[in-house]
């Protein structure tokens, strides 16, 4: 056997190995539940969130969205905008995630508790949300097979940019 046919075959086994993870996650992501895919959802939110990716935010909000401080999607999606202008950092860490479902699994309630610090540019560390003084929920709605939010409300006064919501 020659040095070629080595390589050959060792390319082959090392292809081989990759289809076969990528088929294993593939079959991984189709077997696991909706919550596992709504889990997936709320971390892919904190990553857009903390590396400051507003394109991936708007993404993730539902067309219909709506709360109860008179929000709309471009008005959520203008106010996260300012947030991430305003501070140079944002560290976002998770600390629980209870999550309620409607019948059909198209519609789900989410309880978070985070903690949340944002640095401004000055290098000054302000604590936006924290611990059991850090819950918010979110509705979340399937649509065509995707989640998106729809509506979001803090649980706890929150300080954000120097001025009280609550």
């Amino acid at each position: 056997m020659n040095l070629k046919e080595e390589y050959r075959i060792y390319a082959g086994v090392i292809f081989g190995i990759a289809v076969l993870f990528i088929f294993s996650v593939f079959i991984a992501d189709r077997l696991s539940g909706e919550e596992a895919h709504l889990r997936r959802f709320i971390l892919k939110g904190k990553r857009a969130v903390e590396e400051k990716n507003i394109f991936a935010c708007a993404d993730m909000i539902s067309k219909d969205y709506s709360d109860k401080y008179g929000n709309d999607r471009q008005g959520l999606i203008y106010a996260v905008q300012e947030v991430f202008n305003y501070y140079k950092r944002i560290f976002v860490h998770i600390e629980a995630i209870k999550i309620k479902f409607d019948d059909f699994k198209t519609s789900a309630d989410v309880e978070i508790v985070a903690l949340v610090i944002g640095y401004t540019h000055q290098n000054n560390a302000e604590k936006i949300l924290e611990g059991e003084k850090g819950r918010f929920r979110i509705k979340l709605d399937k649509i065509d097979k995707k989640w998106y939010l729809s509506e979001a409300e803090f649980l706890e006064s929150i300080t954000i940019m120097g001025q009280n919501i609550t």
